[in-house]
This record gives C-alpha cells, sequence and structure tokens, in this order.
C-alpha cells in the first residue's frame, strides 16, 4: 500500500451505518486497512479535517449507496473525490450498492457517476460480493476475480459486469519501437480536456481554446452522427482520420464526441496520453483519440499495425486527427481494412447559419463569464457575411471566435483580416502583457526574453529546466542580441508553470507569435533561435514535425513569410549542427515546408564526405527529397549516382553493400517512374527484389521486411 495510510476511505450515510460497519469488519478482517469515520475519529478530534485526512491517505474511497439518500457529509466526500480522480487521471472510486438500493440512485449523487456500474451487494451474508470488494480494493488479477464468479453457481449475473467495468484495461507496451498489446488491469482513465471551470479573461488560450468550451459545437451535426453510426456499428475495431486545417474544429469535435459516447452510451473515451500504460475500458466501448499523428508516424503506426493483429474483445475505436492520413497508405493489408473513410473538415458551410449562431453565442457568453450583460451585437449578419466572404478562412470556427474576441476591444476589428485579428490578439494578450512583465522584473531582466521563450516552447510543446539551462547557455556562448534570465528569475515569472515553460496555444497563435519573435525581435539572428529552439527539444524529430507545421500554418493560413533561409544559412555553417538536423528531418512523410532545409543540409553533408558509402547515403535522402520538391529531374540524377556507387561498392563486398545497392534501386525504381520510364522502373524493381531475396535467403529475419517492401513496389 504504497503511499498511502488506509486501502480505504468508507464515504456512508450514517442511516446505512448497520449495513456499512458490517461490510467494513469484514474488509478488516481479510487485512483490508480502512477509514471509518466511527472507528477513526475520536470524540474531540476536529471532525472535518481528520476526515479531510482520511481521504487523502486513502487509496481507495468506497462510497456505499443504500436506501436512505445521500448523508450530509457524503456529497462533499464524494466531491473531493471526484476532484481526485480527475486530477490524477486515474480511477479512486469504487460506488458500493447496498441491498435494496439501485444503480439509478448513484446518479442522485453525482452526475458525473451516472451510468458507472458499482459492486452490489443483494445479500449482506453473501461472501462472494465481500470477496470481490477486497480484491477490488487490492488490485488483484482481474482473471481471478471473473473466475471466483464463474465457479459461484448461483452468482447475480451483474457481477461479472461490473468486473468487466472496473478491471478490464487496454494494456500498451512499447519496446523500443515494436508496440505490445494486451488486455490488463485498468489503471488510468482515458482524458477528456476540460477549462471551463476555470475562467480567465486575461488569457487569450482559454478565450480560443476548444477546451474552454465558451460555445456549443455548431455546424457538425452532420459529422457527428456519422461518428456516431461508426461506434455503433457491429465490427470489434475500426480506425478513423478526421482531416483539416488548423482553426477547423477537428479536436473539438473529436472531444464532443467523446464526451457523449461516455455520457451516452456508456464508453470509455479519450486521450491516452503517451500511448503506453493500461487504461480501462468499457463494456460498451472504448474510444482513443490521437492528436497529430504525423508527428511520429512510425510509433502510431506500430500501434495500428499491433491492434490489428491483436484486436481486444470488446469493441474499440481509434480516431486520428491531423493534418492529412498520407501514412495510412502504407499500412498492411490488414491494418487497411479496419480503416473508415476519412472525415475532411472545412470551414463552416456558406448555405446555413451556423457561423453566424456561433459569432452570437460566443459574444453573450464572452460577456457572460465575466458577469456582465452583453451590448448589442457589434455587426449585423449582413456584414458578417460580408466579412466571411473576403477569405474562405474566415470561415473556421477558430476565426469566428477570434472576431468575437478582438471585437470587444476594438469595434473596427469587422475590417480586419484573418492574418490581421490573430496578430492583433497576439500582441494585446501576449507581446504586450510579457513585454511589460520582462520590464518590472527585478533585477532587470531584457524586456524581448520572455516573448522569445513563449514563442519558442512551441517548439516542443513545452521548455522544461534542463532545456532552458540549455538555451540560456547557448545564447550567452553566442552573444545572441537577447539574453535570457536566469532559471531562477525565470521560476518567479508568469511563464512558469507546472515546472516549464508551456507552448502558446491554440497552434495558429503560436505560428503567429514565433512568426513576431523571429522576424521583428530576432531580425537577422532569426536562424540561431530556430535551431536553438530545435536543439532544445527533448526529441528533435518531434519538434522538426511541429515547426513544419507552424510554418505552414504562417505561410498559408496567415500569409506570413517565413525566414526559413536564415535557420539553412546558420545551419550549414557548421557540419555537426548540419548532420543533427539533417538525422531529424531524414523521416518519412516530411513536411513539405522542411524540403528546402533538407535538400540543403542534404547537399552539404554529401560534399563534404567522399567516402563512397556516405556518398551512396546521402544521395539516396537527396533523390528523395528532390523528388518530394517537385524536382524530378534532379531526384533522378542524385539516384542514378547512389546506384553508380553502391554497384562498384557492391561488387567488391556484397555481404556488407548488397543490401544499400537493392535500396538505390529501390528509389531509382520509384524516380524512372516518376519519369514514365515504366519499362526501366520494373527493371530496377526486379534487380532489387532478385538482391533481397538472395540477402533473405541467407538472414530471412533481418532482410524480410525490405523482401516484402520491394515486392509490393514490384506488384
Amino acid at each position: 500500500m504504497t503511499d498511502y495510510q488506509y486501502h480505504a476511505f468508507v464515504s456512508h450515510n450514517s442511516a446505512d451505518k448497520p449495513a456499512v460497519e458490517f461490510i467494513t469488519a469484514a474488509l478488516e478482517a481479510q487485512n483490508v486497512h480502512c477509514f471509518l469515520d466511527k472507528w477513526d475519529i475520536l470524540p474531540k478530534d476536529q471532525w472535518l479535517r481528520n476526515l479531510e485526512s482520511g481521504l487523502t491517505d486513502s487509496r481507495v474511497i468506497l462510497i456505499f449507496i443504500g436506501t436512505n439518500g445521500i448523508g450530509p457529509y457524503q456529497q462533499a466526500e464524494a466531491d473531493v473525490a471526484l476532484r481526485r480522480q480527475i486530477g490524477q487521471r486515474q480511477d479512486c472510486i469504487i460506488p458500493v450498492l447496498l441491498p435494496g438500493a439501485s444503480p439509478e440512485d448513484i446518479a442522485k449523487l453525482s452526475p458525473f457517476l451516472q451510468g458507472t456500474n458499482a459492486l452490489r451487494f443483494h445479500n449482506l451474508d453473501d461472501p462472494l460480493p465481500h470477496r470481490l470488494l477486497v480484491g477490488l480494493i487490492r488490485g488483484e488479477d482481474p482473471n481471478h476475480l471473473r473466475e471466483l464468479i464463474r465457479n459461484e453457481a448461483h452468482a447475480p449475473a451483474d457481477l461479472l459486469q461490473t468486473l468487466n467495468h472496473w478491471l478490464s484495461g487496454l494494456h500498451i507496451e512499447w519496446r523500443e519501437n515494436e508496440c505490445l498489446i494486451s488486455e490488463g488491469q485498468g489503471q488510468r482513465c482515458l482524458n477528456i480536456p476540460d477549462l471551463s471551470s476555470s475562467f480567465n479573461p486575461n488569457s487569450i488560450e482559454y478565450l480560443l481554446s476548444w477546451k474552454s468550451r465558451l460555445t456549443k459545437l455548431f455546424g457538425r451535426e452532420q459529422e457527428l452522427k456519422a461518428l456516431h453510426d461508426w461506434a455503433d456499428a457491429d465490427n470489434t475495431i475500426s480506425i478513423r482520420l478526421i482531416v483539416g486545417e488548423g482553426g477547423t474544429g477537428k479536436t473539438r469535435l473529436a472531444f464532443e464526441f467523446a464526451r457523449q459516447l461516455k455520457q451516452q452510451k456508456n464508453w470509455q473515451a479519450g486521450e491516452a496520453k503517451g500511448l503506453a500504460g493500461c487504461w480501462y475500458t468499457s463494456h460498451s466501448g472504448t474510444l482513443l483519440v490521437i492528436d497529430y499523428p504525423e508527428q511520429n508516424t512510425e510509433k502510431i503506426t506500430a500501434l495500428l499495425e499491433a491492434l490489428s493483429r491483436q484486436p481486444p474483445e470488446r469493441k474499440l475505436r481509434v480516431l486520428l486527427l491531423g493534418r492529412n492520413g498520407d501514412f495510412l497508405g502504407k499500412l498492411t493489408q490488414t491494418t487497411q481494412e479496419i480503416i473508415a473513410p476519412q472525415i475532411r473538415l472545412e470551414g463552416l458551410s456558406a448555405d446555413n447559419a451556423a457561423a453566424w449562431e456561433l459569432f452570437q453565442q460566443a459574444w453573450q457568453q464572452l460577456h457572460a463569464r465575466k458577469k456582465k450583460t452583453a451590448p448589442a451585437l457589434p455587426m449585423t449578419q449582413e456584414i458578417f457575411d460580408q466579412w466571411q466572404q473576403q477569405n474562405t478562412a474566415h470561415r473556421r470556427p477558430l476565426f469566428v471566435l477570434a472576431l468575437a474576441v478582438r471585437l470587444m476591444h476594438d469595434p473596427l476589428a469587422k475590417e480586419l483580416n484573418a492574418q490581421a485579428i490573430i496578430r492583433a490578439l497576439t500582441q494585446h494578450y501576449e507581446i504586450n502583457r510579457l513585454t511589460k512583465e520582462a520590464k518590472q522584473q527585478t533585477p532587470p531582466i531584457n524586456q524581448y526574453s520572455l516573448i522569445i521563450l513563449r514563442a519558442l516552447a512551441a517548439l516542443s510543446g513545452q521548455l522544461e529546466s534542463p532545456a532552458l539551462r540549455d538555451l540560456i547557455q547557448a545564447s550567452e556562448t553566442l552573444k545572441l542580441d537577447i539574453q535570457l534570465p536566469t532559471l531562477p528569475q525565470l521560476k518567479e515569472t508568469s511563464l512558469w508553470d507546472q515546472k516549464a515553460i508551456h507552448a502558446l496555444q491554440p497552434d495558429l497563435l503560436a505560428a503567429d507569435l514565433l512568426h513576431y519573435a523571429l522576424t521583428e525581435l530576432a531580425d537577422d539572428q532569426a536562424g540561431e533561435w530556430q535551431y536553438l529552439g530545435l536543439e532544445a527539444a527533448p526529441n528533435m524529430a518531434e519538434a522538426s514535425s511541429i515547426f513544419g507545421r507552424l510554418i505552414h500554418d504562417a505561410q498559408y493560413v496567415l500569409h506570413q513569410p517565413w525566414p526559413l533561409p536564415q535557420l539553412t544559412d546558420w545551419v550549414c555553417q557548421e557540419t555537426e549542427r548540419c548532420q543533427k538536423l539533417n538525422d531529424a528531418l531524414n523521416r518519412d512523410y516530411l513536411e513539405r515546408t522542411l524540403l528546402p532545409l533538407a535538400i540543403a543540409t542534404a547537399r552539404i553533408l554529401l560534399e563534404q564526405d567522399n567516402s563512397p558509402p556516405t556518398q551512396a547515403y546521402y544521395l539516396i535522402i537527396l533523390s528523395s527529397r528532390l523528388a518530394d520538391n517537385g524536382r524530378r529531374v534532379d531526384a533522378l540524377a542524385a539516384i542514378q549516382r547512389s546506384v553508380a556507387i553502391c554497384e562498384q561498392l557492391a561488387a567488391d563486398n556484397f555481404a556488407t553493400y548488397g543490401p544499400g545497392l537493392a535500396q538505390s534501386l529501390n528509389n531509382l525504381s520509384n524516380r524512372l517512374a516518376d519519369h514514365g520510364q515504366r519499362v526501366d522502373a520494373l527493371a530496377a524493381i526486379q534487380r532489387a527484389v532478385d538482391i533481397y531475396e538472395k540477402l533473405a535467403a541467407e538472414n530471412f529475419a533481418a532482410y524480410v521486411p525490405d523482401l516484402a517492401m520491394s515486392l509490393n513496389n514490384l506488384s
């Protein structure tokens, strides 16, 4: 019972005390240590303080519900338990129905527990529920507890259902890049983020974040119905992608769907942070929401493949939220068969009133949450429609909400476009605030330092102490114009929250703030700051993916030119920087915005190493990047050079260089096909298959994946 004084806290109505005391005594007899007010609070003790200590010091909270209703202290105890459960993202509440009580009585205690299965005592003398309650508290093997029920000839049917709810879990384990799926004992709840109860009118993140639920979901009725039909289908497992640009409401739609499944259909639904661990599943069904799968396509691909090979016994849905689903095209045939048609989100339709309704409700709620009476709408529907027609991006829910927020400060905002509105909000809520705060620090710090750190945090999601120390040291070593404060100084600022500096949300604001920091503050040192931000991330490859997405938002949504040439120039001045960034960019499905950078680093490394194997390697990378960038002639020339080098190497040492030759031939086949040279492309891939067949005959385990890929290309 690590870190807890008690196994269980007993919450009950004093009118039910005889039955509750009977069950608690039975638990104590089986070495389950319980906190019961009658036993653990003396007459002279401070009652409420001791109750609070008992709740804190207990691993599990047992909430007994009988026929006498909810006790005077029981409601407060349940509220504390629910806050702990939500905050720790781990189930700690076990409702227990006493004889005569029904599942409907649970809802009287809290709507958040409505639909939750409880352990039910039909008869206090029946030893089976006593034994099962001990097992639930101790976290015993679910299969063992189920076996106890199966071996009891007259066991009530609802006991097994209860165990399935409380004990079953989807277990995801990683061994290097291999994903292992199994069913185990549930340990954590899937997360549905919610900021609606923590109103902060001075935070643009709160005002624009879907987590705040400032308004209801508008204009997505058709998509919601499609998702519910998908969930209700008979197949056990299915994967689906919601795809759309930033600001279209992908995440809001997904988690609204998750909330409805949880509340209306008794599903376990939400996001599995980190995709490693064991999450509670429900007998009704389980929904996993995975945001930004493009950031780590190898890991997501491994997860989806594992799920298709080892589908769980109960209904499972996996909902991916991304900018594109290109990586899904290379999944195995088995996994392809469980992928449902994608849902593409655009802006709200021009032929319905959803956008106008969203604007009206946003205006009302922005004032209501400030406890103010909303003035008349700052624009008519006709003027609003004209604003929407200026730019297709104006139909995205995020920009409609941003317009309403900006109009609270500037009645002329209706004349601004999306780019100007986002910049005005960034300036008002972040740039001005952080500049003012920096000037007020004692001792003084650089007035732009907090802005640059808030902006760079977007590249990794957050900057923790080790990353900040590296950034601070690097800025001093490079003698950059914007000198960063010390770590102790940063911890005294508003940026420091939960042991890190966090990225600004949503993404479009983060992109705008980073663009401002690089172009207006860093100026000719923009290359250095971009590289330092990427280098500070725990995983540079994942950070570069976020970076590519932010550049896309800045260039194609906000129409702001990005200072990527400065980064390229800075990186290419030093081989070590070039190598590190090239390694991060050497991944499948590289963002198109990063292709010029990837081409430049590959060229530099190619020029600096004359070793034939290294030359062949970088020529393969360069060829792929040139092809992705539409430079087909250059791409073909590069891969032909690689093949020529590999031919010579393999002729001298086939065992060592045969695999490299096969890989080059595989790529040559693709480049020839791009040029319409289908006969030559077929000959090249046939040679690659022949080589892999020879290699697989000698080492099947090592080369069969490459052989399979080449056979697929040959087909």
